[in-house]
């Protein structure tokens, strides 16, 4: 899975998939200034709700990244989508957006899920220590990073409905039209590795 051009950050230690944090603005989701808005956002912070004015910036940032990210038609979807649906089309923009996510997906999660294995923070740990020997940027970073990379990652897993802490599972509530929209998108790789 890791290629030498996989460049791999740590940006995902700031907050798991976002559900309340994408709720709050779905008012303005949809509007082109998106973008502009969410600058306005980081200073005013009214919808975000976080008080802290560097926490808001950090989160925003990524915001934007997964927003980025995100095909064609995708939020006026999303508004549209049962709350199961909604945490997993977050879960899809958190691998589309962070390589060493979508790598732990694979190599770690889904490999997992296949095999009828439970997963903790050990079978992640394992591949973080694969991804050191072969990666020297990520081998030099540090430990507390490292660990909380481990546990938002599982966090992700269980806001997405595809772990409970112990057990990966195959998410409840998940309707035809969901499934359609990423065929429609050319997206069904995400369907088949969510476990559907």
């Amino acid at each position: 899975m890791v290629n030498k051009t996989t460049k791999f950050d740590a940006n995902f230690t700031a907050g798991g998939i976002l559900f309340q944090e994408f709720i709050s603005m779905m008012d303005i989701i949809e509007n082109k200034d998106f973008i502009d808005l969410m600058d306005i956002e980081a200073k005013d912070n009214a919808f975000i709700g976080i008080p802290v004015e560097s926490s808001r910036k950090r989160i925003i940032s990524e915001i934007k990244r997964r927003y980025a990210n995100a095909p064609k038609n995708f939020w006026s979807h999303f508004k549209h989508w049962n709350e199961s649906e909604k945490k997993l089309g977050l879960y899809y923009l958190c691998l589309k957006t962070y390589s060493l996510v979508y790598d732990i997906h694979f190599e770690v999660v889904l490999k997992n899920f296949k095999l009828g294995r439970d997963l903790d923070d050990y079978d992640v740990q394992m591949r973080f220590d694969e991804l050191s020997s072969m990666d020297d940027d990520f081998g030099s970073w540090a430990d507390i990073t490292i660990y909380k990379l481990n546990v938002q990652i599982r966090k992700a897993l269980k806001d997405a409905g595809l772990y409970d802490g112990k057990k990966l599972n195959i998410p409840r509530q998940i309707g035809y039209d969901f499934k359609q929209y990423f065929n429609a998108v050319n997206e069904m790789w995400f369907i088949s590795a969510v476990f559907i």
